[in-house]
């Protein structure tokens, strides 16, 4: 499984209240950056640097939301989220992410909540309930790739629940 590139819907396209999100959304990785990378992005990019992972980081949490992040889905693994009883991160970890998927302003994006577990390049490891972002129409997310969030990790270690995460 990786997030699903899907087309634009006609009718988002035609929206006019809906415009700038659309023309956000399909700027060329250059335009975005100009208009909305990081001062770092851009002088890392205008000096040659190996820019395309930073750009993804900056550009996965602007048109998603804080929390959200991107990796190659060889490096998450998920499953069905799950409730052991009345702990309140989980049911704070389920208000937010209801709540994402109500407000979610760009229609044709599909989410879905899930237990996460990440394994990053560098070692560190990473697990808890969040979201998945099954299908999108920004086009800029590689093949290969899943875009997520955790919003309530649990530390194994410790075994408990961590505070919970807005999500935008």
């Amino acid at each position: 499984m990786e997030t699903n590139i899907v087309k634009i819907p006609k009718s988002i396209r035609k929206c006019t209240s809906l415009a700038g999100r659309v023309n956000q959304r399909t700027m060329s990785a250059g335009d975005w950056i100009e208009t909305h990378g990081s001062g770092t992005l851009r002088k890392n990019k205008k000096l040659g640097m190996a820019w395309r992972a930073h750009y993804l980081e900056e550009r996965t949490a602007y048109e998603f939301g804080w929390e959200f992040e991107i990796q190659p889905k060889s490096r998450i693994m998920f499953g069905d989220a799950f409730t052991e009883g009345d702990e309140s991160a989980v049911t704070e970890a389920g208000w937010h992410i209801e709540r994402y998927m109500e407000m979610n302003t760009f229609m044709g994006d599909s989410v879905q909540c899930k237990y996460l577990n990440v394994e990053y390049s560098w070692g560190e490891k990473k697990e808890g309930i969040g979201i998945i972002l099954r299908e999108t129409s920004a086009q800029w997310v590689p093949k290969g790739h899943i875009v997520f969030a955790i919003v309530s990790i649990f530390d194994t270690e410790k075994g408990e629940w961590g505070e919970s995460n807005n999500p935008f």
